[in-house]
């Protein structure tokens, strides 16, 4: 790919139902409000579902919860090279981690071009239970990093 060739761009949601663990489906409905975001902004259950909706050299935002690395509220910023030695990679409540899914599209040489994932923060993912206010308050933060992003990925977008 050259530096003129437009650039591609997936943003996956992870969450559930439960609780805080609907943080990245929040920050995803209010991204899907713009009709451009829309086409572009997955909620998936799992992160194996990204692997088949990956295109050849795709920029990547990822967003998820992630509870027990800090107080509730922080939207954290994870680079590609900091993941793997990140809190947030070492748990998941989503059937498989984020590194195996991405080692996964790696075998399947689904390349990605840049990966940023967002983890927001959050208190509590008990079946049944609401979003919290501090991940409600976190979502606002969310939309603005990830469109400050994207202004810098598609700056003619």
């Amino acid at each position: 790919m050259t530096e003129s060739s437009p650039r591609t761009v997936r943003i996956f949601a992870l969450g559930s139902p439960h609780g805080d663990d609907q943080v990245a489906w929040a920050v995803a409905d209010r991204l899907s409000e713009d009709p451009f975001l829309q086409s572009i902004t997955y909620k998936l259950a799992t992160p194996w579902d990204l692997v088949e909706l990956l295109v050849p050299d795709c920029s990547v935002i990822v967003l998820d919860a992630c509870a027990g690395v800090d107080s509730p509220g922080p939207v954290l910023r994870i680079g590609e090279n900091e993941l793997a030695s990140s809190p947030v990679s070492r748990q998941s409540t989503h059937g498989g981690s984020l590194l195996q899914s991405l080692d996964m599209a790696k075998a399947l040489q689904r390349t990605i071009r840049e990966l940023v994932v967002f983890g927001v923060v959050v208190e509590s993912c008990e079946p049944g239970g609401a979003l919290s206010e501090s991940a409600r308050r976190a979502v606002d933060d969310a939309v603005q990093q990830i469109r400050i992003l994207l202004s810098e990925w598609l700056p003619n977008g």
